[in-house]
């Protein structure tokens, strides 16, 4: 080896040298300068949400009518954009946005921009088959109702948070959400990963017939157009569990553009917008006097056409005076003069009492969000007078809901008993199963008044209400007429048309209220709702499969053989 080798050798040697002291002190500098900082940065740790499913709800036989799907957000990160004047173009027309602006965003210089909020997936399909860099497409969970507006009210709806607004939706938002999970996880290669997983919401079997609940539906439109009436609500429950079998209310709206809907459409008005009921009030205040002792179903009174309680003059409905009168006469002609008669026999206390056991006066405890407590001022309440004990008794001055109503008359089909009203039957959850057991919610009255009270019924309806009635079943029921008050002045030509009924009367498997807001074609229950309730009820025993009450069809038998 010469000279001259051997110096390049050493100037390599001295180079290693070199490179090798430069790697130590970096080594030095990393792992002892420097190890604290380097540690940390090596354990940096992100928040991890994972989000859980919502449940869906079905009806009582497995159709699912909520579910869920999504819209989808359009973004582009204009920094890997590559051929702006292109996508432009090409994105226009599908965003129905100006190619101009979009273009603009395109060449801007963000590392992110928003072209579109929600779109829906068909819109999103055609971005992602352009074939252009830098699209980032991504999903925005939002509510699906299979079957439209139906059931537009119990269902209710969910915002673009995931929050239920009201119906089921709302009340079971809890259950349906489920539960996120969120864990704080390390994010370096050399720790072991940490599983974050969320509790999914539960699904819903409700009580509701998918088909029961359309025949509903389509009869409560069919009378809202026959009648003229502005709007309507019919309630179909089973007395003996206090399950709803169907619950329809109109006007309706699509739960899916909760958000271009009127704010006054989103509650249901069977749970949350209180009236007046009238005459079907007279059920409860005869149930109460005989309950109480005061009068037996062969009393009498004296109807002289008008009583005066409190300064308050009551007259009946028709102006009529029909001198003695007894207690069936007093229903089936629906006197308000014998309604006010019997709640002063009674008296305040005994009567409110009565009042406070049907549940009015406090909401029902349904499962449905936002329900309205009625207005029933009490004796010693400010705004109670004397005068309310007689109008209180035929349906004026206190205010209830329809599910109220239904729910306090279920106690005369139901031998004196008031089941809880509920409309979910199932809950399936990570936990298992839950079924809802029928539960008393109370016993305003004893079967022996009850069974009274259903006779009388069973009368009325025959003697005054034959627009009720249906070939085949003895129905039990009271007609509703009430005006309507606007800034405490009763308007004379704006009524509630209501009748409540059940059938077969002696061994009730269902009871159906029918209200209808502002008839025009006649001011009377008997005229509008009671006959939208027999064609609805001549329906459902067929769909119900309800067998005929043999003692009534061998009455309209033979009463078809003499009209021959």
């Amino acid at each position: 080896m010469n000279s001259s080798q051997k110096s390049r050798m050493w100037i390599v040697v001295v180079i290693l040298l070199f490179a090798a002291l430069i790697i130590v002190g970096r080594l030095v500098a990393f792992q002892v300068v420097q190890g604290p900082e380097w540690a940390e940065r090596a354990g940096d740790e992100i928040l991890v949400v994972a989000k859980p499913e919502r449940g869906t709800i079905f009806d009582r036989n497995g159709a699912v009518l909520a579910a869920n799907t999504a819209d989808y957000q359009i973004g582009v990160s204009p920094r890997l954009v590559t051929e702006a004047e292109e996508l432009a173009t090409a994105l226009a027309p599908i965003l129905q946005q100006s190619r101009y602006e979009i273009l603009g965003v395109l060449q801007s210089d963000q590392s992110f921009a928003l072209l579109s909020g929600r779109v829906p997936a068909e819109v999103a399909e055609l971005v992602r088959s352009l074939p252009y860099e830098g699209l980032q497409i991504d999903p925005l969970p939002r509510r699906f109702y299979p079957q439209d507006d139906m059931l537009c009210h119990s269902l209710g709806y969910v915002d673009f948070d995931g929050n239920g607004g009201s119906g089921v939706e709302g009340y079971y938002q809890r259950e349906l959400a489920g539960e996120a999970a969120s864990a704080v996880v390390n994010i370096s290669p050399l720790t072991s990963q940490q599983s974050v997983i969320a509790h999914e919401g539960a699904d819903l079997v409700l009580t509701i017939d998918r088909s029961l609940q359309y025949m509903v539906e389509d009869h409560l439109r069919r009378a809202l157009e026959e009648y003229r009436a502005v709007s309507g609500s019919i309630i179909v429950m089973d007395p003996q569990t206090g399950a709803i079998l169907a619950m329809a209310s109109a006007p309706c709206y699509s739960p899916a553009e909760f958000y271009e809907t009127d704010l006054s459409l989103l509650l249901n008005p069977a749970v949350s917008q209180q009236h007046e009921p009238g005459s079907v009030m007279k059920l409860i205040t005869m149930a109460a006097a005989l309950d109480a002792g005061v009068v037996t179903p062969q009393s009498t009174y004296y109807d002289a056409g008008i009583l005066e309680v409190g300064g308050h003059k009551t007259y009946n409905w028709d102006r009529s005076a029909p001198g003695t009168t007894d207690m069936t006469t007093l229903l089936a002609r629906s006197l308000n003069v014998g309604a006010a008669t019997l709640a002063t026999m009674m008296g305040p206390d005994v009567y409110y009492n009565y009042l406070q056991s049907f549940g009015f006066g406090r909401p029902t405890g349904v499962d449905l969000m936002s329900e309205a407590a009625g207005t029933m001022p009490l004796p010693g309440d400010s705004l109670w007078t004397e005068s309310f004990m007689a109008t209180n008794s035929y349906g004026q001055g206190i205010a209830v809901t329809p599910l109220q109503m239904i729910t306090a008359v279920s106690a005369l089909a139901n031998n004196g008993t008031i089941m809880q009203p509920y409309m979910v039957q199932e809950i399936h959850g990570e936990n298992g199963t839950f079924v809802h057991e029928p539960t008393v919610l109370s016993r305003p009255i004893s079967p022996e008044t009850a069974a009274q009270v259903n006779a009388m019924a069973i009368t009325a309806v025959a003697r005054e209400t034959v627009e009720a009635q249906i070939s085949g079943y003895t129905i039990a029921g009271k007609t509703g007429t009430a005006q309507i008050a606007e800034n405490g002045i009763y308007l004379p030509d704006d009524v509630i048309g209501s009748f409540i009924g059940w059938l077969p009367a002696e061994n009730p498997e269902m009871i159906i209220y029918v209200k209808l807001d502002r008839p025009q074609t006649a001011p009377w229950g008997s005229q509008t709702a009671a006959p939208a309730f027999a064609d609805l009820a001549d329906e459902l025993v067929v769909m119900l499969n309800v067998p005929p009450d043999t003692i009534r069809l061998q009455a309209d038998v033979m009463a078809a053989r003499q009209g021959q």
